[in-house]
């Protein structure tokens, strides 16, 4: 498999190239058409402020291969999405890791199945190892370990914190977080980037949206690149 080639040498690769792509969708029975281009290189950190948390879902299902842009083109690992097949773009999600702004937690699944569900299918280590590096991530958050119960259940802060362990656990190529620190920046910011930083060492590209302008100029986010949604038109912004 090409993907699987060049996933290997994901040192030399571009790992995302979002190029000249329009997006067209509707929010509240409005039409919605946004337009831009990104790129998320081996080691980013990439912050992108949007004016709301529908934007940030929107960028990130295009990004992740989950959604067709009206134009434009998406590549992952130097692999263009629309000439793929569906099982290596199946291949090439599984590369990705995310945290979703509407959570995207199964009812019917206990938080820890949840957190391994996609570990579990798109990685070859065992149950016992994918335990063990969700537990220590847990950690790395501030959590004893992983939540026992449904997620309906769990504290709001905790369940943020799980879906970073989700969204991190299983070596993800490439790691969208929307709004990762939702309703506990202060106590999840620290964590948060000691752990986007160990993921970047080892190769990993890190896309941040956030509606927050405090956030987007946090110094203490050690972003490679910055960019904004302004004017439905995604820029990157310099000198920021």
């Amino acid at each position: 498999m090409t993907a699987a080639i060049r996933a290997d040498r994901v040192a030399e690769e571009r790992v995302l190239v979002v190029e000249d792509v329009t997006i067209s969708d509707t929010d509240d029975g409005h039409p919605v058409r946004m337009h831009g281009s990104i790129r998320a290189d081996t080691g980013d950190l990439i912050i992108i402020q949007v004016a709301d948390l529908h934007q940030a879902e929107l960028w990130a299902d295009v990004a992740s291969g989950v959604r067709r842009p009206s134009s434009g083109q998406v590549s992952i690992l130097g692999n263009d999405l629309a000439t793929l097949d569906d099982e290596t773009r199946a291949w090439l999600r599984g590369r990705i890791g995310r945290v979703f702004s509407r959570g995207n937690w199964l009812d019917r699944l206990s938080l820890l199945d949840n957190i391994l569900l996609a570990a579990r299918h798109h990685s070859e280590r065992d149950e016992d190892d994918l335990k063990t590096k969700a537990s220590a991530l847990a950690a790395a958050f501030g959590l004893p370990g992983i939540p026992l119960g449904m997620p309906d259940g769990i504290d709001r802060i905790d369940l943020q914190r799980a879906a970073c362990v989700r969204a991190f656990l299983g070596s993800p190529v490439l790691i969208i977080l929307e709004d990762p620190t939702y309703a506990a920046h202060e106590v999840m910011l620290k964590p948060l980037v000691d752990v986007i930083r160990a993921a970047r060492d080892r190769g990993a590209a890190v896309m941040w949206f956030s509606p927050s302008l405090e956030i987007w100029r946090d110094r203490t986010i050690p972003a490679t690149r910055r960019y904004q949604v302004a004017a439905n038109e995604l820029m990157e912004v310099e000198g920021h």
